[in-house]
């Protein structure tokens, strides 16, 4: 009989490791806070300059001793939760490799694909589930990682399910290159089945380029494969200021994952002005035109704007 045991020895060993690898540690701490005002053009939702609201607060906390670091990181939602979320993980830097354990749940997002899904339910890339698990980084010239976690069968509980993520992301002169793979094998997890993405990115003095391609190969007969990409240039202007646009896409396919496919295809164009008042302060405005892939093929318009003070 299988059990599920990745979180009781992450565990385990985050409490065993820290009491004795970090007796006297240095601790650092940074984070930021964003007071944020948006609006939308979404029928029956707030509107106009000052539609609604909301700050967050985000702190870290590091503690490193040797080679071993700890970090836990709470978000705080003035405006909603008050802890929107909470990351804490800890990590073995050695010569050869770097260990990450982490209890609060790991994943591998497929870069910057995006899936709406069913009312909202997805909001994010082609991923593994989130569950306690390790991460093994290998740097030779080219950076290697892998991804490793599980969960509870959602067919036989008394059995557990693994999950494995990985990557590879190399660079020469202004070109990078990022590759990115998943297998997710609960039948009850949204992106069940396989997943890939390709990233490449160009940076000369002020401009800077990305594309993306992403794919989902689900693991359901009954479920047909999708695919997703993503475009953005990005722009520097004369005295620090820049300017970022972006254009997501995905098929329905992909869009509904798990849930099925959506009624039509997913679209976002974004374009993102970001501006310095202080060293530590900045504000962005942020324009967008989102087609979510449900219901009649129409637009929603949401605007933004918001200043970010490090602390």
């Amino acid at each position: 009989m299988r059990k599920v045991l990745v979180a009781t020895v992450i565990t385990c060993l985050t409490l065993g490791l820290t009491a004795g690898a970090m007796a006297q540690p240095e601790i650092s701490t940074s984070g930021a806070i964003e007071f944020t005002l948006k609006g939308t053009s979404a029928e029956g939702e707030a509107s106009g300059l000052f539609g609604a609201g909301d700050v967050l607060i985000d702190y870290n906390v590091t503690l490193t001793s040797g080679p071993w670091t700890a970090v836990v990181s709470p978000e705080f939602d003035i405006g909603g939760e008050a802890l929107a979320e909470c990351d804490a993980y800890i990590t073995y830097s050695g010569e050869a490799f770097t260990l990450t354990l982490d209890p609060t749940g790991i994943d591998n997002g497929i870069f910057d694909i995006y899936a709406y899904g069913l009312d909202g339910a997805i909001d994010g890339a082609p991923n593994i589930a989130s569950n306690p698990g390790l991460k093994l980084e290998v740097p030779f010239g080219s950076s290697f990682y892998l991804v490793v976690n599980n969960q509870q069968s959602s067919t036989d509980p008394e059995n557990a399910v693994f999950n494995f993520g990985g990557g590879l992301s190399t660079s020469m002169g202004g070109v990078s290159l990022d590759l990115a793979f998943n297998s997710d094998g609960d039948e009850g997890n949204t992106w069940y089945g396989s997943s890939y993405g390709l990233k490449v990115g160009y940076a000369l003095d002020a401009i800077s380029l990305v594309a993306e391609y992403g794919a989902w190969s689900p693991g359901a007969d009954d479920l047909e494969a999708g695919s997703g990409y993503y475009f953005e240039f990005g722009y520097t202007l004369p005295g620090g200021d820049s300017l970022t646009l972006s254009y997501t896409g995905s098929d329905k396919n992909l869009n509904g994952a798990g849930y099925g496919p959506s009624d039509h295809d997913y679209s976002k164009i974004k374009g993102v002005y970001s501006h310095s008042l202080a060293e530590s302060v900045t504000l962005s405005f942020e324009v967008a035109s989102t087609d979510d892939g449900y219901g009649e093929e129409e637009s929603i318009t949401t605007w933004t704007g918001k200043i970010s003070i490090a602390i």
